[in-house]
């Protein structure tokens, strides 16, 4: 009887904490955003927290520029905080104002926002409003208009909707990706639509002036917004979650990459548990009772650390009635607080409309799990919540300032592979298109390949565009045989469209250079036809002719004299390509230029593509061939049998590095 009190009392917390979490949850589908009804003119300050940040800063800036909020009203300041590599110069170089700070005491963000919001605060340049954004990140449009309604609301401290950036195939970053929509949308956003305050999360976070004010910021710990959330609360200030606001931001690489990150995070909010929970009841019960929630919200354990527990509850207890040392009466509590967790994940993920990719991660959790129990271990075992370790550091991805070949590209016969999907391809030109850049754009198949590896002006250009894309499965096929994947095919016959649909947006146009026997004209009036807003600047069909014999001059007065901000260009590889190389830079009104090859026949209903089966199988080729083949047969033949050589030449170089590396160490890991 004794042994059955005992586990059924102990169940009963578990069971409160998962009942909190699902009235979150259900709460989570009833957000609302209030429209404003004034004009917002509050000017904002960023400051953007950076330490040996070169790989990441630059397309962290690039977002915070790219803000729907009118540029006028807000400053971007970045926090070089102990900076040894080029974060303040690639700052600087991206228009954002730089502070430099050297104090090797006082190390961590904490330390490094204290020290920039005493400068700006005592400058002479008025602020309304101080907003965080880490320089690992990537801003949403909105999230400074979102914000500064905020503030203009009378909000004095709000938190942005916080949520992962996906490497686009790795289980377990979407996994990760899952646990932040648990916390983020459904546990922060249930709060909100219950009306209670939220916790900040350290990225996304709006402070208003009066408040660091009253409350400078006093928070050093690893966990510093964790802590800097009690101390707001036990100040009277309700932090206000901000669901329309929205930054996100990478996850390490593998587990190991995970570990120190989740280390600070997890031993710091148990450190803090440790050290405010009773303090902040005790502040509760003698002077505002409003604080409770608080309390409660900082009590429930993380969701692994509650499965962990509540999965090892059960277990005990059913072997415990199983030895008939307790009733099945004790098993009630694990059992409501096993459904309740399940319940919680399920009705979660509905709620913040979580894509199949992310509920089938869930796959991933037993091992998930397994990782953290050695977390918790190692937490249990001791650890200094004070002591500040940098998170380790993913390469760049897609717009980031890199100084070489990394893990955001993929070598394949030579040739660099952008490991793009559709969206993040797209970005690069939307960033290319708002920032004035210039970007050249190489859609890579199997005949790319090979006419690089013969030809060496080919593999110089393709060395040098700033965004190629794997435009055919062979390609997708040979970065899976190297070992590091393409997340995908991106078809040039899809992107191209998608590209032209966006472009209103920006208000630019598009000039069309190639093609023969009207091909351009008809592309240009399908393009009218099918998005009426795109403005075509114009087409234009050079006559048949070497490189070196086309009148370069005329073309790019031509061009220019248009105004267009994107140029196709179907000139056939690799003629298309070493004409862009070759011209792009004269050209003083472009941002995005594009070897295109067949599109323009395809826009003029001179040849068609593939059943949609056949793009999905990865069979385009062979549709092609079959209406094409006394075109294409000879090509494909060259194609196929330089895939075959390449394909057993890359297979005899990792059978030979395999047998050539060292074994496992004797006591270590291997």
């Amino acid at each position: 009887m004794a042994l059955s009190v005992s586990l059924t009392v102990l169940g009963l917390p578990f069971v409160l904490a998962v009942l909190y979490l699902l009235v979150l949850a259900l709460a989570s589908f009833h957000q609302t955003r209030p429209v404003p009804s004034v004009d917002v003119r509050m000017r904002l300050a960023i400051l953007v927290p950076a330490h040996d940040e070169e790989a990441l800063i630059g397309r962290c800036l690039a977002s915070l520029h790219d803000q729907t909020y009118p540029r006028s009203l807000y400053r971007v300041l970045v926090i070089a905080d102990n900076c040894r590599d080029r974060t303040a110069q690639l700052a600087a170089a991206a228009g954002a104002e730089v502070m430099k700070r050297q104090d090797e005491r006082a190390l961590g963000k904490g330390h490094a926002l204290r020290w920039a919001m005493d400068r700006l605060l005592a400058a002479q340049d008025h602020v309304d409003g101080v907003v965080v954004v880490d320089a690992d990140s990537i801003a949403d449009r909105e999230l400074l208009a979102e914000l500064a309604v905020a503030l203009a609301a009378g909000a004095d401290v709000a938190q942005a909707e916080y949520l992962v950036l996906m490497d686009g195939e790795s289980t377990r970053a979407r996994l990760v990706a899952a646990a932040f929509l648990l916390f983020h949308r459904v546990r922060l956003g249930g709060r909100r639509a219950i009306g209670l305050p939220a916790s900040l999360v350290g990225n996304g976070m709006l402070f208003s002036r009066r408040l660091l004010e009253t409350l400078p910021w006093n928070a050093f710990t690893g966990v510093e917004d964790l802590e800097y959330t009690i101390n707001l609360r036990m100040a009277g200030f309700r932090p206000r979650f901000v669901g329309a606001a929205r930054v996100m931001g990478p996850v390490p690489h593998g587990y190991r990459g995970m570990r120190g990150q989740r280390l600070r995070w997890e031993g710091g909010r148990w450190h803090v548990v440790r050290r405010r929970l009773l303090p902040l009841v005790g502040h509760a019960l003698r002077r505002d009772p409003s604080v409770i929630d608080a309390a409660v919200d900082l009590a429930v354990p993380p969701l692994g650390l509650l499965i962990l527990a509540a999965l090892a509850g059960s277990a005990v207890t059913t072997a415990a009635v199983g030895l008939r040392l307790a009733g099945v009466g004790s098993l009630i509590p694990w059992l409501l607080t096993d459904g309740g967790m399940a319940g919680f994940v399920v009705l979660g993920l509905w709620s913040a409309r979580a894509p199949v990719a992310v509920w089938l991660a869930l796959l991933e959790s037993p091992r998930f799990l397994g990782w953290k129990v050695l977390t918790y271990a190692r937490i249990a075992a001791g650890l200094d919540a004070r002591r500040w370790e940098r998170s380790e550091r993913t390469a760049a991805l897609p717009g980031a300032t890199v100084p070489s070949l990394d893990a955001g590209r993929v070598s394949i016969a030579g040739v660099p592979i952008d490991r793009v999907d559709m969206e993040a391809a797209i970005d690069r030109m939307r960033d290319a298109l708002a920032h004035r850049k210039q970007l050249h754009v190489a859609t890579v198949n199997m005949d790319f390949l090979v006419k690089a590896r013969r030809t060496p002006d080919v593999m110089a250009v393709l060395g040098s565009t700033e965004l190629n894309v794997a435009d055919g499965m062979p390609v997708v096929w040979l970065s899976r045989l190297v070992g590091s994947r393409v997340p995908c095919r991106v078809a040039g016959a899809d992107m191209v469209p998608r590209l032209m649909a966006e472009l209103p947006m920006f208000g630019a146009g598009v000039f069309l250079l190639g093609g023969e026997g009207g091909v351009a004209e008809a592309a240009a009036a399908w393009l009218v036809r099918e998005i009426p807003a795109l403005r075509v600047c114009g087409w234009h069909e050079p006559p048949r002719a070497s490189l070196d014999d086309l009148d370069d001059a005329a073309l790019i007065q031509m061009i220019d004299r248009s105004g267009a901000s994107v140029l196709l260009v179907a000139l056939g590889n690799p003629k298309q390509e070493l004409w862009i190389a070759r011209n792009l830079h004269r050209l003083t009104g472009v941002s995005v230029a594009m070897g295109v090859g067949c599109v323009l026949d395809l826009w003029a209903g001179r040849v068609t593509r593939a059943p949609r089966w056949m793009q999905r199988a990865g069979l385009e080729w062979l549709y092609r061939l079959l209406n094409e083949p006394r075109r294409l047969a000879s090509r494909f033949t060259m194609d196929a049998a330089w895939l075959v050589g390449i394909c057993v030449r890359t297979l005899l170089q990792r059978a030979r590095a395999a047998r050539l590396a060292p074994g496992p160490v004797p006591g270590g890991e291997s």
